[in-house]
């Protein structure tokens, strides 16, 4: 379900902030006032969530090793052995 922004426009209430975000599905009507202090709002008009390379790239031993993670594939009988990630990390690990 996509997250709609929000925005008071008459103040806020006891506990609120002037800009809020809301789950809705679609096909529900817009928010007209804050269900937390009941004031009037209107839907802010914002940028998609963008996502930049794709999953395998970020994903990939090269990039995972870059930023400190270790990456490891099991070899069988229950051990594992590193197939990306620093230097000080094991070799292999067992179960």
């Amino acid at each position: 379900m996509p997250i709609y922004e929000y925005q008071h426009t008459d103040g806020t209430g006891e506990g609120c902030t002037t800009d809020f975000e809301a789950v809705q599905n679609m096909s529900e009507s817009s928010l007209t006032n804050c269900p937390r202090c009941k004031k009037p709002v209107v839907k802010k008009i914002s940028l998609p969530a963008h996502h930049q390379g794709s999953v395998k790239d970020k994903l990939s031993d090269q990039n995972l090793s870059k930023h400190g993670f270790s990456k490891y594939v099991k070899a069988g009988d229950g051990s594992y052995e590193k197939a990306a990630g620093p230097d000080e990390a094991p070799a292999t690990i067992y179960k």
